[in-house]
């Protein structure tokens, strides 16, 4: 779609959202404030946003605070300069980052002042608008988790927490809980790549994966592949710190890297413990738990889970 049709189709998209919640207008309001919607709805049809939201926003903290018309002007005129902005480059610039929150902020507003009465259509097209924008916040998530580069940890969890935040007026029963748990994992392992990709070791990029792990068995008590995932993660962090002694080691080190990989090892205990309880018969667990107390020189556990594994490789065979 060229530039000029692109203008034509989001010329035709507003002048029908606009005309449509004007015509449906049921109550009465200052005779000013009125005025100066109007002059920006006029504006806002010839895709005039930037000279309608300088008319619009100064009213809104004076004589059309209370006015659900003006905040979906405003609102819907920056949804649209954000439009814009991902159209010729990117939904997380600085500029279309900050079309977007003011327009969240804004229409929300509108739904909220007008559903406090008898909703008009006003109502039914902020929720519309704040559905499309809720929509590009997830999309950014999704993007920022497949092109992800160190640091990107905070910028994406406040994507999805934006999100969260509009989907619950659109709907206050949505639950997405279990999809901020698949974040947080897919976070978790977006910096386990990053670790095991670069050449120095990081205590930073270890750090994060533990912690969004922990975050994920937080929010759901029952995900087994967090408490796997993390036990996986804190024994082979102890196995990596083993592999790093060599003759160029001195004695008072060692000992510290041997204490630093036992407690390690003993931190992976407990929610490989827990995968299993979880999942008895899972073959990983029963492998993990073998090799974790073996590492903790517990030689009658680990020859425990040994058989156990044993007894369920027999069984699947049969």
């Amino acid at each position: 779609m060229g530039n000029n049709e692109m203008r034509n189709y989001i010329g035709i998209i507003l002048v029908f959202s606009l005309q449509v919640f004007a015509s449906t207008l049921s109550y009465s309001q200052n005779f000013h404030s009125d005025n100066i919607v109007d002059t920006a709805i006029d504006l806002a049809e010839q895709e005039l946003f930037d000279e309608a939201l300088k008319i619009i926003e100064p009213a809104l903290s004076n004589e059309a605070k209370d006015n659900a018309r003006a905040w979906y002007v405003a609102g819907y005129s920056h949804k649209e300069k954000f439009k814009r902005e991902v159209f010729i480059g990117s939904s997380t610039s600085g500029l279309a980052l900050s079309e977007r929150g003011k327009a969240v902020i804004q229409l929300i507003k509108a739904y909220e002042i007008d559903s406090k009465t008898t909703s008009t259509s006003i109502s039914s097209m902020s929720l519309d608008a704040l559905d499309y924008l809720s929509k590009s916040y997830m999309n950014d998530v999704v993007s920022g988790v497949r092109g992800f580069t160190r640091g990107m940890d905070e910028e994406i969890l406040e994507y999805f927490n934006e999100f969260v935040k509009i989907r619950s007026v659109i709907d206050k029963k949505e639950d997405w809980r279990s999809e901020e748990v698949e974040v947080e994992k897919n976070l978790a392992r977006a910096n386990r790549m990053l670790l095991e990709s670069t050449s120095t070791d990081s205590e930073e990029l270890f750090t994060r994966v533990i912690d969004h792990y922990n975050r994920a068995i937080e929010l759901d008590g029952d995900d087994y592949t967090s408490r796997y995932n993390l036990a996986i993660n804190l024994y082979n962090r102890g196995v990596a710190r083993l592999k790093s002694i060599d003759h160029t080691t001195a004695m008072f080190e060692l000992m510290e890297i041997q204490d630093a990989c036992v407690e390690l090892f003993e931190k992976a205990l407990n929610p490989m413990l827990a995968a299993h309880r979880m999942s008895p018969d899972r073959k990983e667990t029963l492998k993990g738990l073998v090799t974790i107390y073996k590492a903790l020189s517990n030689e009658e556990e680990s020859d425990k889970y040994k058989r156990a594994l044993e007894a369920v490789v027999k069984a699947d065979s049969e």
